[in-house]
């Protein structure tokens, strides 16, 4: 029928079109790192981590040493940046390569899994390339962070669980290795927990249960050993930080109106399954992912943490395409289900930029100049400033200590010490709003005033999160 053809060509225009936005978007990306600067906060204490060891030292000391060291997230995503560090030397720009490939290797899985599930490949990869649109994920795919890492390996699992259920330890194995990059990606091997449950094949949940708990002891005890004892505390006890569910829902709101109707059939396919009363993978999928984006609710959270949940969305939004389009055809009206897709489509394009983004360096280079010029002895908010300047980290994630400090009673001496007696040659700090030495969440209101006393501005530059050095009176 003409009517079949059409549909046909539609999805084929759809997934071509999708396919085409996603590449600009992977192209985007990878003319953004290659910026030789930092261009996230958490990039420096992360790249710190991994040289450290490269150095042969832990990326979990002892958290009353010093230097200051806080590192929250799990050893494989260190582990992975020391292997690029000792390849390439001290940079960003390969392990924000491998961040981009683990972005397109998410798109991939998804089409894997929207194919598995019943969607013609047209409509598989046009879902899937949605998710490499989506505005949240092209603003962090460029960066060294290790959300879309975690989120690769907990598609794996999902993967392999549903496509090869007969291996469905290697999907535990990929579950257990994610939470071992970000502790939080727990949506996943929720999802298939619940899922085995409604099916009630108990001897598999034990089975999965019992592996996964074995692999995620085994690996609590091996970095225990690693940090002398000191991996539990940077993994549980350095988010001191208040949550405010109000957080949460704004960024729900933000989110929708950014992909109103991929929500539109994601809501479609998880009301469907509920209609049905079916235990469908991709709605328990989406719910779990809905429940962990709770943590973009945390002070000093960002979008980064709704990524899984958008992966959930393209997931569910093309198996609820497929709901309506089957619907429609029984209809005798599939035309209507391609004005649908015409529509996600036009959707997509009027939130997606075709402008790359671009980096001016100069202030940083002239930063990284001075820096190289003044001595070891640095106390930076900007980590990647030291890395790229050849200095010691002195203190890394300088805004988990002063929560530390604010929240969880810990002293703020040994830095004011530190900065009183002059043992720090240069300390570089933003230039906020209201003046580097307003409230920051990042520095304790002591440590500021102890700048302020004992420093005088030496050099200003143009370099995110190191525009302003000081020097000691």
């Amino acid at each position: 029928m003409i009517q079949d053809r059409i549909g046909k060509w539609v999805e084929a225009a759809f997934a071509a079109l999708l396919a085409s936005c996603a590449a600009v978007s992977v192209a985007d990306a990878v003319n953004l790192l290659r910026a030789p600067v930092q261009l996230d906060y958490e990039e420096g204490n992360i790249l710190n981590a991994g040289l450290r060891i490269v150095h042969g030292l832990t990326p979990y000391p002892d958290p009353h040493g010093w230097p200051l060291v806080f590192n929250p997230y799990g050893p494989l995503a260190y582990l992975a940046t020391a292997a690029l560090v000792k390849l390439f030397g001290v940079g960003f720009t390969a392990p924000r390569l491998l961040i981009v490939l683990l972005a397109v290797a998410v798109a991939g899985l998804l089409a894997a899994l929207l194919r598995h599930f019943g969607s013609s490949w047209p409509v598989a990869i046009g879902f899937a390339s949605l998710f490499l649109c989506a505005p949240v994920v092209r603003e962090w795919m460029a960066f060294l962070r290790v959300d879309l890492m975690g989120l690769a390996l907990a598609l794996a699992g999902l993967c392999v669980f549903f496509l090869a259920p007969r291996h469905w330890y290697l999907a535990v194995v990929f579950f257990a290795a994610a939470l071992f990059v970000k502790y939080s990606l727990l949506a996943a091997p929720a999802a298939c927990a619940l899922y085995l449950i409604g099916k009630r094949d108990w001897k598999r949940l034990l089975q999965a249960a019992g592996t996964g708990a074995a692999l995620l002891l085994g690996g609590f005890a091996a970095a225990q050993l690693w940090s002398a004892g000191h991996f539990a505390f940077h993994m549980f006890g350095t988010h001191p930080d208040p949550f405010q569910f109000s957080l949460y829902i704004e960024n729900l709101i933000q989110l929708f109106w950014e992909i109103p109707a991929l929500w539109g059939l994601a809501a479609l396919a998880v009301i469907h399954a509920a209609w049905r009363r079916e235990m469908a993978p991709h709605a328990l999928y989406f719910l779990m992912a809905l429940c962990g984006a709770v943590t973009v609710g945390k002070l000093g959270s960002n979008s980064n943490h709704l990524i899984e949940l958008i992966a959930a969305i393209c997931l569910c939004a093309g198996l609820g395409w497929n709901r309506f389009a089957g619907w429609v055809q029984a209809k005798g009206a599939r035309a209507v289900s391609s004005l649908l897709l015409a529509g996600v489509a036009a959707a997509a394009l009027l939130s997606f930029s075709f402008e790359f983004r671009t980096v001016d360096a100069a202030g940083c280079e002239q930063a990284y100049a001075f820096l190289r010029s003044h001595g070891d002895r640095v106390l930076s908010e900007n980590v990647g400033a030291l890395l790229l300047s050849g200095k010691p980290v002195q203190l890394s994630n300088p805004y988990v200590y002063a929560q530390l400090v604010a929240r969880a009673g810990w002293p703020d001496g040994p830095v004011r010490e530190r900065l009183r007696s002059g043992q720090f040659d240069v300390v570089v700090l933003q230039d906020q709003e209201d003046g580097p030495f307003a409230p920051s969440d990042r520095w304790t209101p002591g440590i500021l005033a102890e700048i302020q006393a004992n420093y005088r501005q030496a050099g200003e530059f143009g370099c995110p999160e190191a525009e302003l050095a000081f020097v000691h009176k």
